[in-house]
């Protein structure tokens, strides 16, 4: 196995990398861009609101694009968990950056691709189905783009953490994954939730999740918000955080020696 980083060889493992997988890529982006379709396209053939078809964009978001793109991720290094497929991907003469490279480009492209199907349909599905509205009726209102933003982040962070499973867990990586990711997201929720309950003298009420606002419920509703460097260090630091992911990914690869 080759140490150092070749371009020509990254290309030549890239070009055999879509020649293993490239119908896989594309039907698995198929089925999900169907599925999308087939529960955000009704929309179109409503003359009045109807909540039912928002939710139906809401299903889309999580079920085909969170969810799809994150079963297929756990699918990035399977290929090593069975020794027919395994033992000649070990033997092929390219480093291990490289290997690892192409696989996270697919994939990181995939990631892309699915998300930003998603917000092109739920935008442009909206405003054409609003056109058919009468002028009174009650309009659809797309998801806010902030509200967007956190939804697109958390999708990249899911596939970033199920990517690692796919490295760490050569065996039903995506049910111990999102096992373990859903045990440490509901500790981060508590952990929070206490910290803030007791910072804020112990409130009627209170709505706080993980670097996010608070919202304070005593004699009257206060809201809490980071100051301006404070929200900048906090998206600097999720960034890294998926980022982080990655490269523990890498890691782990070299580890198993791969």
């Amino acid at each position: 196995m080759h140490s150092q980083f070749s371009l020509h060889r990254f290309w030549l493992v890239m070009k055999l990398y879509v020649t293993e997988n490239g119908k896989s890529y594309l039907i698995s982006l198929s089925l999900i861009a169907g599925t999308m379709l087939l529960l955000m396209l009704p929309m179109l053939r409503s003359q009045y609101y109807n909540d039912l078809l928002m939710i139906l964009h809401a299903i889309a978001l999580f079920a085909c694009v969170i969810v799809g793109g994150s079963l297929y991720t756990s699918t990035a290094f399977s290929v090593y968990s069975h020794s027919a497929q395994g033992i000649p991907a070990l033997m092929l003469p390219a480093s291990r950056l490289e290997k690892f490279l192409v696989v996270w480009l697919f994939h990181l492209l995939f990631t892309i691709l699915i998300i930003v199907l998603f917000w092109q349909l739920h935008y442009g599905l909206t405003e054409a189905a609003n056109q058919s509205i009468p002028d009174r009726g009650r309009k659809y209102i797309p998801i806010p783009v902030m509200l967007g933003n956190v939804f697109t982040y958390f999708h990249f962070l899911i596939q970033s953490v199920i990517f690692l499973g796919s490295v760490y867990f050569l065996k039903n990586a995506y049910i111990k994954t999102a096992g373990s990711f859903l045990l440490v997201v509901v500790l981060a929720f508590l952990f929070n939730y206490a910290l803030v309950y007791q910072f804020t003298d112990h409130p009627v009420n209170l709505h706080a999740f993980p670097f996010s606002p608070w919202t304070i419920f005593h004699d009257k509703v206060y809201r809490v918000d980071f100051p301006e460097p404070i929200a900048s260090m906090i998206w600097l630091f999720l960034i890294m955080l998926v980022v982080s992911l990655w490269y523990v990914a890498y890691v782990r690869l070299k580890e198993k020696e791969i």
